[in-house]
């Protein structure tokens, strides 16, 4: 029968990090017709949490697919999990980059650095309520570019 491990995350997100072999079928643009290649096969679906690779599998068997399963393990638990020794996963570097902002807030409202100070949460806020409405965070993808982040090929 063969197996197939299918990673509904967007573009962006797969090309930060992904287990070798996956397919990339974003869930933002399903179509059915996408999935009947594998449709014989085991198809194991994986995303970042498991909640849009739950919905595609609830579409793919609605559509009479019969070996869908979910991985165990998803995204954001494996690349914890396989960072290695002493690095950071970029999620850490991104609350720490965040950490920095809200302190540069901070020092800049104490020592009066005047009103461009309050730029900081402002674009903080818009950021953060852009990444939570699209579910795509574009510093947490500039991060998975900086050189120490790059996976070894």
């Amino acid at each position: 029968m063969g197996s197939v491990i299918i990673d509904v995350r967007s573009k962006k997100e797969f090309s930060e990090f992904s287990i070798p072999g996956a397919i990339n079928i974003p869930s933002d643009s399903y179509t059915i017709e996408e999935y009947f290649p594998f449709k014989e096969k085991q198809i194991c679906l994986v995303c970042e949490s498991g909640n849009r690779a739950y919905k595609v599998s609830q579409e793919l068997e609605k559509n009479g697919f019969e070996y869908v399963s979910l991985l165990d393990r998803h995204m954001g638990e494996l690349s914890e999990n396989l960072s290695t020794k002493g690095s950071w996963t970029i999620d850490r570097q991104f609350r720490l980059i965040l950490a920095i902002f809200l302190a540069v807030f901070l020092i800049g409202i104490y020592f009066q650095w005047g009103n461009g100070v309050w730029l900081i949460p402002l674009i903080l806020f818009a950021g953060l309520t852009f990444s939570a409405l699209t579910n795509n965070c574009y510093l947490k993808i500039l991060i998975a570019h900086f050189p120490w982040n790059r996976q070894k090929e």
